[in-house]
């Protein structure tokens, strides 16, 4: 066993933003003590930056077990206590040396497989999924060797991010067959829906995200108890046992900390190389947990009630309500705010069809009245992960950013919470309508046969998404405490009717002359101005003018 080395604490490996507009590489000591300073962290990827995030998060956990509001309130006004979080790092320092040792950092230290080979490092870098470019293109020395700092980057994210299917089998698995071990699904955090909320610096980030262990739907063991501990915290050596968490396997019977879930090991790892350059890594399953019901223990994630998994469990059941490719987040703002949209169970009762994470639902119930400095809007922020066939590949990544009214997370200006949603439904129903007009303008001009004006649906829908994001976002960060529901309705959706005429007329004078005239469908008779009138009565449905300019009076 080699002496340990390359010290996480004290190593400068995490890139951040300052407040100031400079970057550096920082310890996670330093992240600490600078806090106040940071602006964000400043990983090459947002994914990066969760992963690490998290681990943050959780050294907070345990360092400050939260009881209740009164206790948060305390917090935020008094600050991280730095001191502590020191003494706390302190006292597990040799849990944070990222080579050799007994216990490296979220490392196995003799991991071997059967065979006794070692993988590149494709295995380990998100990148370059399968060998091929996906993030970043890297060639020749790039793959062959990375330096200790960027092996911890992504050390990191395999243990959150690694997608699913075959492993190598590791030869103390006693789950491994034919040198291989199969299939246990993504790693954690590439089953959620994360959300997290940002302050002006870091210090405010990480307080902001603490929250007592049992918020919103929270039904874990207490913040200090030994099921809670970081995984660092364990006394045994990693090897390649592992365990199902699962509601198929063999859960733990109190629950799941959130510091411990905040740093599980989805993998068994061991990064090959020492502080001069890492060449490789060993890379197998790690200890399984399924996203059925999880709201109970991770605090970061958005969740919906999913009808196949309470039928096959005959429970009601909720899962991660996962972040789309290509699609705004403020789409998802039913998922994010506090109103109870209901959905008809298994059991055909009424039950919540969204479920907010903790840390939203936490905020949503502050009264906040007596604090300084407490945001008067936050920033959301959605990190997620999506996969190929068989979850096996790394498809895309997800990252957006909202900001919203603080009023908007809480039930005292339900009506704001009502507007709000209100305006997306309109919006998603005046993109169809774009979607209907740019199809029927296709099938005028001529296009015939199964799936005619699919295409240019699809293309008109897109438009008017990426026409009305900025218009919209905008819109809603300025909604406040004391704005006014009719007032603001009003002004959107006139603003909306706007941005829909020009799409339209930007699709209608791009449309070939011949659908002036139109022609038979199959499906009636179709030109661009009927086109044009069918687009006009939806948006008028969805939109309606106030009364008075209906009438042809002035406002």
């Amino acid at each position: 066993m080699t002496e340990p080395d390359y010290n996480l604490l004290d190593e400068g490996w995490i890139p951040v933003l300052l407040t100031d507009g400079g970057v550096e590489r920082l310890g996670i000591c330093d992240v600490f003590l600078r806090a106040n300073d940071i602006a964000d962290l400043a990983c090459e990827l947002p994914t990066q930056n969760m992963a690490i995030q998290r681990v943050l998060e959780a050294i907070c956990y345990r360092v400050v077990p939260l009881e209740d509001k009164d206790d948060w309130k305390e917090l935020w006004r008094e600050g991280l206590p730095t001191d502590e979080i020191l003494a706390y790092l302190e006292r597990w320092r040799d849990r944070f040396y990222l080579f050799g040792g007994r216990y490296p950092f979220m490392q196995g230290p003799d991991l071997q497989t059967s065979k006794g080979t070692v993988s590149g490092l494709e295995k380990l870098i998100a990148d370059i999924p399968n060998g091929e470019p996906f993030f970043t293109v890297r060639h020749g020395r790039a793959v062959d060797c990375i330096s200790p700092d960027e092996a911890a980057l992504w050390l990191l994210h395999a243990q959150a991010y690694d997608p699913s299917g075959i492993r190598s089998g590791l030869v103390d698995d006693p789950q491994s067959q034919g040198g291989r071990s199969y299939p246990t699904g993504p790693a954690w955090c590439g089953q959620t829906a994360t959300v997290w909320l940002r302050g002006a610096n870091l210090e405010e980030t990480l307080m902001l995200n603490l929250v007592p262990a049992d918020s919103g739907h929270l039904q874990g063991p207490t913040l200090d108890s030994p099921e809670a501990a970081c995984t660092w915290e364990g006394s045994e050596i990693e090897t390649g046992v592992r365990r199902d968490y699962s509601r198929e396997g063999d859960p733990e019977p109190n629950g799941i900390g959130i510091p411990r879930l905040l740093t599980w090991h989805s993998r068994r790892i061991r990064l090959v190389g020492d502080r001069r350059g890492v060449t490789g890594v060993v890379l197998a399953q790690g200890d399984k947990l399924g996203p059925q019901q999880m709201q109970r223990f991770e605090p970061m994630s958005l969740w919906r009630y999913s009808m196949p998994q309470s039928k096959k469990y005959r429970e009601n059941v909720y899962m991660p309500a996962k972040h789309e490719p290509g699609r705004a987040f403020w789409r998802n703002l039913p998922a994010v705010l506090p109103v109870v949209e209901p959905t008809e169970g298994f059991d055909k009762q009424k039950h919540p069809k969204f479920l907010q994470s903790a840390t939203l639902l936490f905020h949503a119930g502050l009264d906040s009245s007596d604090l300084d400095d407490y945001p008067v809007k936050f920033i959301i922020e959605a990190v997620g992960m999506t996969y190929g066939p068989k979850e096996a590949v790394v498809a895309d990544l997800y990252h957006d950013r909202l900001t919203v009214a603080v009023a908007l997370l809480e039930d005292r200006r339900e009506d704001l919470v009502y507007l709000a949603n209100a305006q997306i439904r309109a919006i998603e129903e005046v993109a169809s309508a774009a979607g209907y007009l740019g199809a029927n303008l296709a099938r005028a001009a001529g296009e015939r046969g199964d799936g005619a004006g699919e295409g240019a649906r699809d293309r008109a829908r897109e438009r008017f998404f990426a026409e009305i994001d900025d218009p919209f976002r905008v819109w809603l960060a300025g909604l406040k405490e004391d704005s006014q529901v009719d007032a603001e309705r009003e002004a959107w959706s006139k603003q909306a009717r706007g941005i829909a005429q020009r799409v339209a007329d930007e699709l209608i004078e791009a449309a070939p002359t011949s659908a002036i005239k139109g022609r038979e469908t199959g499906m009636g008779y179709m030109s661009t101005g009927i086109a044009e009138n069918y687009f006009r009565k939806q948006v008028n449905k969805v939109l309606p003018l106030p009364e008075a300019s209906q009438n042809g009076e002035k406002k």
